[in-house]
């Protein structure tokens, strides 16, 4: 899965008070100089990182994503370390305080080994005691807010059409359509998510080194039939 051209027109579909709420999570759960950013996106939560001056590596695994991550830094005047990585598959050059991957990102690792590596790849480069946050779509939302789930909105500048089609217990297929009539340019993709029981990720990460877990429902106390889910993990 590797966003193309979806890429330039994901920031208009996202709140930027989302990307807010979740900075100020981070500083309340995490001491840290050097992050390293997951699946960074369009780099929305490194920039804010880099401006409260912290290191910031940030990865992706889309050349698109990480092409507007590098415009967005340049415009803010603010200094990213963008690299191509695939989650699955990667190691640092030195161990970090904080290792982040958000807005569900985790969901698009399709089967369970390919999560257990990656808790792997986080546990290895992380300092000791240092820190892990990431998020995942709880399997309420998947089964039940996203089930079938289809939004439409149409102007005389763009067509957005969004359809999700129900696959099994906590997997759902995304189909985006974007036709944007000023720049006579069309997205349509297909992207596909998974999540599991917060159980199975909570045994996951303590077979991979992770022992001091806590868990959030978007930012405050866990209940069980939230959207998302964010742990937040110490090393060791």
């Amino acid at each position: 899965m590797s966003y193309e051209n979806f890429s330039y027109y994901y920031d208009s579909l996202m709140d930027s008070k989302f990307y807010d709420d979740y900075l100020e999570f981070i500083f309340n759960h995490a001491v840290f100089d050097e992050v390293f950013e997951l699946a960074c996106g369009t780099g929305e939560i490194a920039i804010r990182l880099a401006k409260a001056q912290k290191q910031v590596y940030a990865s992706d695994l889309s050349m698109d994503m990480l092409e507007v991550a590098k415009q967005k830094a340049m415009y803010e005047n603010v200094n990213l370390y963008l690299q191509r990585v695939d989650m699955t598959d990667f190691s640092t050059d030195r161990e970090v305080d904080l290792i982040l991957c958000l807005c569900d990102s985790l969901n698009y690792l399709l089967e369970e080994k390919q999560i257990i590596q990656t808790f792997k790849n986080v546990n290895a480069s992380l300092k000791d005691n240092g820190t892990f946050i990431f998020d995942i779509d709880s399997l309420y939302k998947m089964n039940h807010i996203l089930k079938d789930y289809h939004e439409y909105d149409e102007d005389k500048d763009y067509i957005f059409d969004w359809q999700v089609e129900y696959i099994d217990n906590g997997y759902v297929k995304h189909h985006v359509y974007i036709e944007d009539k000023i720049e006579d340019d069309i997205v349509d993709e297909y992207h596909y998510q998974k999540t599991f029981d917060i159980h199975q990720y909570l045994q996951w990460l303590n077979e991979t080194g992770f022992h001091k877990i806590t868990y959030y429902s978007d930012f405050d106390e866990y209940y069980k039939d939230c959207e998302r889910i964010i742990f937040v993990c110490q090393k060791g």
